[in-house]
């Protein structure tokens, strides 16, 4: 069965753009660490994308309805229809909007890989998995848990996301092909797969995941936990060894 595509809205009317510092910024904490919604200073189409963001993290897609969303930006109640015109829409602008930063920061890694003309899968492994640690850094982590729940439920958008990362598979792809000529197309594509569903689920999910290192007396910092995701994603792109 052909998955259904995320549909395109109408476009919104221009706005003042702010800052870059002011665009990043999500939602600013209260006195006792909680949020409290998207910065309302953001215009209204900004704030509806990132209180989008955090609700369809926590609780998937599907189980957010638009009103929720307005009510959390803090916005009127035709104000998803008015700039986005669906909840398709705005799914593809909340995907577009971190996915843009990640796939400009991953070019710049490939590109020295490439200009390296000796590519080695950590180099690799290091590209695929940086950009997504450098914005789980700069507080993109309700985008990578939301990316993470796309791909586990196999929910619509995925056709947007893989279209997104489609001209950076086949780069992925020519490279490994260089390192081992022997492995097969599907056997890399897989390799490619199961590396982008880790590096997502850890990411997406990092407190977590050191949380439950901790219980047996492992303590990693994020840099660590980064290191060891990135050797983990090196051994799934080289496959056994001496195969």
């Amino acid at each position: 069965m052909t998955r259904s595509r995320v549909r395109t809205g109408r476009e919104a009317r221009p706005e003042a753009a702010p800052s870059r510092a002011h665009r990043e910024t999500a939602a600013q904490p209260d006195r006792g660490g909680n949020s409290t919604g998207p910065d309302p200073d953001l215009p209204t189409d900004q704030r509806l994308v990132l209180a989008a963001e955090r609700l369809f993290a926590e609780r998937g897609i599907d189980a957010v309805s638009l009103r929720s969303v307005m009510a959390e930006a803090g916005a009127n109640v035709a104000s998803v229809h008015y700039h986005f015109g669906s909840k398709d829409a705005l799914v593809e602008a909340l995907i577009s909007r971190r996915s843009e930063q990640l796939h400009a920061r991953r070019a710049e890694l490939l590109d020295a890989v490439e200009k390296s003309g000796t590519p080695d899968a950590r180099a690799l492994a290091d590209a695929f998995v940086r950009p997504v640690g450098e914005l789980a850094a700069a507080g993109g982590t309700p985008w990578i848990r939301l990316v993470a729940g796309i791909m586990s439920g196999n929910h619509p958008a995925l056709t947007r996301l893989t279209e997104g990362f489609a001209p950076q598979a086949r780069r992925f792809n020519t490279l490994l092909q260089q390192i081992d000529p022997d492995t097969a197309p599907h056997t890399i594509r897989f390799r490619l797969t199961q590396a982008m569903n880790l590096t997502f689920q850890t990411l997406g999910d990092s407190e977590g995941l050191r949380g439950m290192l901790e219980l047996s007396g492992t303590r990693l910092s994020p840099d660590e936990l980064l290191t060891e995701l990135v050797d983990t994603v090196t051994a799934i792109l080289t496959g056994p060894p001496g195969r």
